[in-house]
């Protein structure tokens, strides 16, 4: 099966989106703090987020040349990131978080969609439980 432009193109525009939030968050963490004083933001938690999305936005822009076999699984990957983060969100918010996050919710809904979509039409899910099982009984063949 081949893998579909739209969704190289997709992984590349994740990695500019990614990195183009993660420069200012790991930069100006101080002053993102400081304009949301009833809020505290921890300025290391802004900068680990930020830290996470330039390795997430890279691995994006490598998967971006991957072969069919190998976006299946970056795919596996991307369905489960970005499905925990939106309900990791989501219950933060449920619990009195900061507004700010609603954009990130959203955000991490969508690419999780967008995601899901294209491991759905590449069939990634389809020997998920045994890649599972083999892990679980650390069998690496």
């Amino acid at each position: 099966m081949k893998v579909p432009t739209m969704l190289r193109k997709w992984l590349v525009f994740h990695f500019y989106f990614d990195y183009a939030v993660a420069i200012p968050i790991f930069f100006g963490a101080e002053q993102i703090a400081l304009y949301f004083p009833d809020y505290p933001l921890d300025t290391v938690a802004l900068r680990i987020v930020a830290a996470a999305l330039f390795g997430i936005g890279f691995s994006s822009l490598q998967a971006s040349s991957l072969d069919y076999d190998n976006m299946v699984k970056k795919l596996r990957w991307a369905v489960i990131w970005s499905g925990t983060a939106w309900i990791g969100v989501l219950i933060s918010l449920v619990n009195g978080g900061h507004p700010l996050n609603w954009p990130v919710f959203f955000t991490f809904v969508l690419f999780n969609f967008l995601w899901t979509y294209y491991a759905v039409k590449l069939n990634s899910f389809n020997n998920f439980f045994g890649s599972v099982k083999k892990l679980l009984f650390c069998n690496f063949n």
